[in-house]
């Protein structure tokens, strides 16, 4: 456990952010780094880091909040640069288990292990007959993933950029936002189990599927 401390505090700064999730400390490093301001971060918890810190009490130990992150194994990702980039190269990341999450639909136990194609090829074992579902569902993910790195990518250029090229960094993004992640599932197949199981970490992303944007196009 913590403790509260208090610490006199000089009376200008550039910037104030109020909150250190991983949002706001993301904010702070950058306006730090980049643009050379005084930043004074203001949190309420002991601990800084919001969602991204984990609890301990005797003999247990949970993630408060994100506990994985994905494209971060990969040194050549854009997000393991950003990440890189923030923390000055001393994040360091622990390898996801061989199996990452459980699933428990009535009565059964669906286990989702690491790496896409082990898991296309886990899916494949627990619902033979939805073997074309699976792969298309993949396909689905990646496509909706491409869509939406170019939708929000047109947020941070800057804004003339923005003006002449967003309207087709955003057009795939809208095209497929039309339906629902449930809407692309079932034009895939009819068994209610098998899109439970590929839907059932919903709650990392806030919304059932019914209501998710989907942002999927075929190729």
């Amino acid at each position: 456990m913590g403790s509260y401390k208090q610490h006199a505090l000089e009376e200008r700064w550039d910037a104030i952010v109020i909150g250190s999730g991983i949002g706001g400390l993301a904010t702070a490093a950058l306006l730090s780094k980049h643009a050379g301001k005084r930043v004074l971060v203001l949190e309420r918890h002991y601990t800084a880091g919001g969602y991204t810190h984990a609890f301990h009490r005797p003999g247990y130990q949970w993630d408060v909040g994100v506990h994985y992150i994905g494209e971060v194994h990969n040194p050549a990702s854009q997000l393991r640069a950003l990440f890189n980039h923030l923390s000055d190269g001393q994040l360091q990341w622990q390898p996801m288990p061989e199996v990452y999450d459980r699933v428990i639909m009535g009565g059964n136990t669906f286990e989702f292990p690491s790496g896409r194609e082990r898991l296309r090829e886990q899916l494949k074992r627990y619902f033979p007959k939805e073997a074309s579902a699976t792969d298309c569902y993949i396909e689905a993910v990646l496509s909706t993933q491409k869509a939406a790195d170019l939708y929000f990518a047109e947020k941070a250029i800057p804004r003339p950029l923005a003006w002449l090229a967003g309207g087709l960094m955003r057009l795939r993004f809208l095209r497929g936002a039309r339906q629902t992640t449930l809407d692309v599932l079932r034009g895939l197949t009819t068994n209610p189990d098998w899109i439970g199981l590929v839907t059932a970490q919903w709650g990392n992303y806030g919304l059932p599927p019914a209501q998710t944007v989907s942002a999927y196009t075929r190729s």
